[in-house]
């Protein structure tokens, strides 16, 4: 899309923490808009109310869009000066939007709904935004005209990957997602406008990368194992990052910026090979880029690839991230992994399963800043289950469903390792007594006599469980904590956290950060 050349050069600033303008109801402003509504305050394209109040819900008018679109162009800072006439007999010449409704008509950005009149009361559709702002930045309106002429912003929008949040809808546009749209053409364009940095393509390696959890360097790229499973590494880049993969099977993969978490995960497609954008809008300048694999669902051999990450960077050089003092890896299934922590747990998993980045493991680690990784899938236990996957150990293999044979490398020797139980451990405490006893003579053959073993158990309403008996027992007959096993009670009734009241209960995040809180006091008297 060709770009009209633009006056309202803005300061670049950082938004990481930046909150929504100090309106009387910020509160009731969509999380997902704060920072662009913010931004747009902050740099005087919209305003509240007389009465200090946004009203982010509220339908933008037209009169409203026009002043956005305006001061969008030009800068807050000039608009005072703009002397244009609103040609329209429902605008009059002391009207609060009569200049900017008269700029935005002399530009061929907006035009009369007939009989001369404008409608400046009158409700916009995302649609009708959309064209707006799409001309307002060198589309050719003629293209946007005629029976189909929504379809045709539709797409336009998304060819210019505009849509970030919001959409082209034929539904009224309210003001906070009108905030959105603009702030991403805004951006986009200014971030486009950075001197010295161009398109490069980095193919990750074990040395120009950090390779996260159990991520493995291959020849074809960093296959990712598990859950949380990445890479990390320092760059001077600006604008957008975009990461090839190949894959066979839906995943979702998620982007952090110096510690901050994309507020969009990447679908990546079922198909062999493609590209996701995975974060928009970074400040030039050093960052630091993690990339993580934010599903389960490589169960029964699916599994995704990282190729290549492709940015706007200074020089192309990346290097990768130290390691953190300690390394943690959590075993267990799907309430490990963070399965079912994205929205609310009662409805079907499907896109809904947020793995890696909700989960207590990853607030536990978070909470103690070390390295991590977590081995887990769902619908798996230690227990083999009729028809199923024998799972002991699980935490050796590099993906049991696609070769029991191949071993997941470890990046490092783990300091510790937790072990939560799962609901799909269903067995007698004899059985659960083998199969753990198995699973830790096993694991403390790869790991080595220094790496200590910790396995949870829950609370409960009831005595304690069979289970909890069981690594009791089996904890005693290892030599307990004399020879480096442990065991810690977390909150909870289901899993080792607290039961949401789902048929098939999972922890939400917030009940995920309640065991994280309790797991990381417990494992800071273990870290030394």
């Amino acid at each position: 899309m060709m770009r009209r050349a633009i006056c309202f050069l803005l300061t670049l600033v950082l938004l990481a923490g930046m909150a929504s303008a100090a309106f009387t109801d910020e509160s009731k402003i969509t999380a997902d808009f704060t920072a662009a509504v913010a931004y747009m305050s902050e740099k005087g394209v919209i305003g509240g109310f007389p009465d200090g109040s946004f009203k982010p819900k509220d339908t933008l008018t037209r009169a409203q869009a026009a002043k956005i679109i305006c001061t969008v162009l030009e800068g807050a800072d000039k608009v005072d000066a703009i002397s244009a006439t609103a040609n329209f007999s429902d605008v009059s010449a002391d009207h609060w939007a009569a200049k900017f409704v008269g700029y935005c008509a002399d530009k061929g950005i907006v035009s009369g709904v007939g009989n001369n009149k404008f409608n400046p009361n009158g409700q916009l559709t995302g649609a009708a935004f959309a064209k707006m702002l799409l001309v307002a930045y060198g589309a050719d309106g003629s293209k946007f005209t005629g029976e189909n002429w929504v379809i045709s912003v539709q797409k336009a929008l998304r060819e210019a990957k505009m849509n970030y949040k919001v959409g082209a809808t034929e539904e009224p546009m309210q003001r906070e997602q009108a905030c959105q749209m603009a702030y991403n053409f805004m951006r986009t364009e200014e971030l486009k406008n950075v001197t010295g940095y161009q398109e490069v393509t980095v193919k990750p390696t074990a040395q120009n990368v950090k390779l996260l959890g159990r991520a493995e360097a291959t020849a074809n790229g960093v296959l990712l194992n598990f859950p949380a499973d990445g890479i990390e590494f320092t760059t001077d880049c600006v604008g957008e990052i975009k990461v090839q993969y190949a894959s066979d099977a839906a995943h979702y993969v998620t982007a952090f910026v110096d510690g901050k978490e994309t507020d969009q995960r990447a679908g990546v497609q079922q198909t062999s090979v493609g590209t996701a954008s995975v974060y928009r809008f970074i400040e030039p300048g050093a960052h630091t880029i993690r990339i993580v694999q934010d599903s389960e669902v490589n169960t029964s051999g699916k599994r995704i690839t990282i190729q290549g990450v492709v940015l706007q960077a200074k020089s192309g050089e990346v290097k990768p991230t130290a390691q953190k003092k300690h390394y943690i890896e959590f075993v267990g299934a799907s309430t490990v992994a963070g399965c079912g922590t994205l929205g609310d747990t009662k409805t079907a998993w499907s896109a809904a399963v947020h793995a890696g980045t909700k989960s207590f493991a990853y607030f536990t680690a978070e909470n103690l800043d070390v390295d991590y990784s977590i081995v887990a899938k769902g619908g798996i236990g230690f227990i083999k289950k009729s028809g199923g996957v024998t799972y002991t150990p699980m935490y050796m293999l590099q993906n049991a469903w696609a070769d029991s044979s191949r071993e997941a490398p470890f990046s490092r020797i783990p300091d510790i390792v937790v072990y939560a139980r799962g609901g799909n451990d269903k067995a007698t405490e004899e059985e659960y007594y083998a199969a753990m006893k198995e699973f830790l003579i096993e694991a403390r053959k790869k790991t080595g006599p220094d790496t200590l073993f910790v396995v949870t158990h829950n609370a409960s309403t009831k005595e304690k469980t069979f289970r909890a008996y069981a690594e009791e027992r089996l904890l005693a007959d290892l030599g307990g904590e004399a020879k480096g096993y442990y065991a810690v009670e977390l909150p909870g009734d289901f899993n080792g956290v607290i039961a949401t009241g789902a048929s098939t209960p999972h922890p939400n995040a917030a009940d995920n950060v309640k065991a994280a809180a309790v797991l990381t006091d417990y494992l800071k008297t273990l870290l030394k």
